[in-house]
């Protein structure tokens, strides 16, 4: 992972983890730094990813502010979630890789060089979790720590739209309330970031399997009621898409 850049950044919206909902919801942002590795030097990017982490690590008293999640897709992009507060907390922790390069000296440069030889192109993007309009059921079918496995719904909405799709986004919730479905999900907005407006609808599952399996149940719980929600959903729509991940505790660094 690359130092985190403040100002405007692209975004190409990957992953997040579920998140339960507040009675007085408020959303959480998050940096995501995405790098395509390239494929012929896949195992070259994770032993320097690896190595990276291990020097956080080892260095941590001088970056108090940095944690991230990492999360893998199979066209070899990782994405770096970095929760934040604020963009004040943004340039805290482009001071803290300031301190961290001073103190690695030759080292950090070393590793920024080698990554950076694995690396075909790097995306940022400032997005926000939106807890009102995302739904956590009572009953869980699965807690957060048996969802290695997220599925992403890109819907990349047409301009002026936007209440719009938090309006029908609230008739998703309760619907799915009704129908008590066991599998929750979180919406995600882009902040910053380009193709805006977009909204990421994020489920959490063991692997593809269980999740196409759920969502095939799901589908048929909500019925006709889903089945005009949907349409009326793509017709917000400008483009839509699909993405997926694993989660790779291997590559993160937790905030405790």
């Amino acid at each position: 992972m690359r130092p985190i850049r403040a100002g405007i950044l692209p975004a190409l919206v990957t992953l997040a983890s579920s998140m339960a909902l507040a009675e007085e919801p408020k959303p959480q942002y998050y940096v995501l730094h995405q790098e395509l590795a390239k494929p012929s030097k896949a195992q070259d990017y994770e032993a320097t990813s690896k190595e990276f982490v291990a020097l956080v690590k080892k260095h941590k008293a001088l970056m108090p502010h940095f944690s991230f999640d990492c999360q893998q897709s199979p066209d070899f992009t990782y994405a770096f979630v970095a929760p934040i507060k604020s963009m004040a907390d943004m340039d805290a922790i482009n001071a803290e890789f300031g301190a961290l390069a001073q103190a690695a000296g030759a080292t950090f440069a070393d590793l920024n060089k080698r990554g950076g030889e694995a690396t075909q192109y790097i995306k940022e993007s400032i997005i926000a979790s939106a807890p009102e309009l995302s739904y956590a059921p009572a009953q869980p079918r699965l807690k957060p720590e048996e969802m290695p496995y997220h599925h992403y719904d890109l819907y990349y909405l047409k301009p002026g739209t936007e209440p719009e799709a938090d309006a029908l986004a609230s008739e998703f919730v309760k619907l799915f309330k009704a129908k008590s479905v066991p599998n929750g999900y979180t919406i995600f907005k882009v902040v910053m970031g380009p193709e805006m407006p977009l909204l990421v609808v994020s489920v959490g599952a063991r692997d593809a399997a269980d999740y196409y399996a759920e969502e095939a149940k799901t589908r048929l719980a909500l019925g006709p009621e889903g089945q005009a929600l949907f349409a009326r959903a793509f017709a917000l729509t400008r483009r839509f898409e699909t993405r997926e991940s694993r989660f790779r505790p291997d590559l993160s660094v937790p905030a405790h």
